[in-house]
Formats: C-alpha cells, sequence, structure tokens
C-alpha cells in the first residue's frame, strides 16, 4: 500500500507529506491564527484578512474533514485565543507583532511553497 502511495505522488509530481510539512504548516496556521487576532483587535470583527488567509490554506492543504484540517483549525483558533489575551490594547507593540507574524507566515509559506511544491525547471519543447 505505501509502494502505491509513492508511485501516485511520484506520478502527480507532489511529493509525499512528512513530519516538516505537517510542523511546517501547523507553525502557517497559528501564525495566522496570531495575525488575525491582532487585526480584529486593531479593526474589528469585519476585518477578516488573515482569516481568509486561512480559509484559502485549508482549501488547498485540507480540503476534507479528517484530521490534518481539525489539527489546522484547533492550531489557527488556539493561537486566535492566546494572543487575543496577549494583545489587549491596538497600539504600536500590537502593530508590530502583526507585521512580525505576517513576515514569518510569509517565510513559511515561502519554505512550503520551495520545499513541497519545487517548480520543474526542465525546459520543455523546441527551443
Amino acid at each position: 500500500m505505501i509502494a502505491g502511495a509513492s508511485t501516485a505522488s511520484a506520478q502527480s509530481g507532489i511529493p509525499l507529506r512528512g513530519p516538516d510539512y505537517f510542523r511546517d504548516a501547523a507553525e502557517l496556521a497559528a501564525t495566522l491564527g496570531s495575525a488575525h487576532a491582532i487585526r480584529v483587535r486593531c479593526n474589528g470583527r469585519e476585518d477578516q484578512y488573515w482569516r481568509r488567509y486561512m480559509s484559502d490554506m485549508l482549501r488547498y492543504e485540507a480540503p476534507e474533514r479528517g484530521g490534518l484540517r481539525s489539527s489546522l483549525v484547533e492550531g489557527f483558533n488556539n493561537a486566535y485565543t492566546r494572543t487575543s489575551a496577549q494583545y489587549m490594547n491596538c497600539d504600536n507593540r500590537a502593530i508590530e507583532a502583526e507585521a512580525r507574524f505576517a513576515n514569518d507566515g510569509r517565510d513559511i509559506s515561502n519554505r512550503m511553497a520551495t520545499h513541497y511544491f519545487p517548480k520543474d525547471t526542465r525546459k520543455r519543447g523546441p527551443n
């Protein structure tokens, strides 16, 4: 069964998801939850900027119900709760933290895109 999964993965061009992938996905979900908490604190509940990123992540990375999706949602929600308690006011400290979370999220997503979904650099067709 594992050989079949490897073959299917190799044929689709998508690497198997291992522990590093799950760690990065969980870290990204938590980072998005933290950024969302501050954005909501500063701009109100109508501002769903970071939550939309999380929705997109779930749509692409865990579209079906199951352990991965539940784990990512839980990580997002836990980080949201923690960060909401840590940043009670929208001040410079909170705004700087949101910028850090945004940078961290960008770094994690770039790492995931590069490592787990590398671009095919082979040339195709006649030159």
